[in-house]
């Protein structure tokens, strides 16, 4: 026998059927905080029917929720205890169990929500996915994260040439220019208090020490000509 484990996942509930293979009955339902006390509630009460019943496999399916159904299901997967009666944890499309609920019933509550889950369970049209170990976690999460700062970076990039172009438009607009806008010596020389008729009328050999100071040598040899009047404001 298997028993099959509907849970509905809100930001607060894990609103709960199970369900035996005999006779598709429902043999539990019940309603649990969405946190570690509640998910520990709904595995002693499994592992209570378990003992009793005998069941040969569990299987425990939600949907993918947002981030409200990653403790719980975390919690499922990585359980000793569960592991030992064949547990199977699945997260579920919220698609796919839309369209078998949408078959047999138009209303929706959170209690024929983790019925229509469970059996969706019994007919195993489910597919089981990686277990997902701290580590490959931790580099779900760190990569992202580098996902977003890189956005985030992108749109800063974005808007400060959208700004710098009102203040120096030759500078944006040059073809293939042949310094970094965004390098530490031009960061400097834009952020600092020299306005851009200072800039522009600022002799080529002033300028010239000037980024040579700012960027530690580097524009002091003799190729640094054409990269210095390319950020000198005409």
């Amino acid at each position: 026998m298997k028993l099959f484990v509907g849970i509905d996942v809100s930001s607060t509930d894990l609103e709960t059927v199970m369900m035996s293979s005999k006779d598709n009955e429902v043999v539990f339902q019940g309603n649990f905080v969405n946190d570690i006390n509640g998910a520990s509630d709904i595995k002693q009460t499994v592992l209570k029917l378990a003992t009793t019943e005998h069941f040969d496999q569990i299987v425990i399916g939600m949907e993918a929720t947002s981030i409200y159904s990653f403790h719980p299901s975390f919690f499922f997967k990585n359980d000793d205890d569960l592991k030992q009666y064949n547990t199977e944890t699945v997260v579920i499309n919220p698609k796919e169990t839309k369209r078998y609920h949408d078959i047999f019933e138009e209303n929706k509550n959170d209690k024929l929500d983790a019925f229509y889950i469970a059996d969706y369970l019994r007919i195993g049209r489910y597919t089981v996915g990686i277990v997902k170990q701290e580590n490959y976690l931790a580099l779900q999460r760190l990569t992202r994260s580098r996902y977003e700062l890189v956005k985030s970076s992108v749109r800063a990039k974005q808007h400060f040439i959208e700004n710098l172009y009102y203040k120096v438009n030759k500078l944006v607009t040059t073809d293939k220019p042949k310094t970094n806008v965004f390098g530490t010596t031009m960061m400097d020389m834009l952020t600092e208090d020299l306005s851009t008729d200072d800039l522009a009328n600022l002799p080529i050999e002033d300028l010239a020490n000037y980024l040579s100071q700012k960027g530690h040598g580097r524009f002091s040899n003799p190729e640094a000509g054409p990269r210095i009047k390319s950020v000198q404001v005409k």
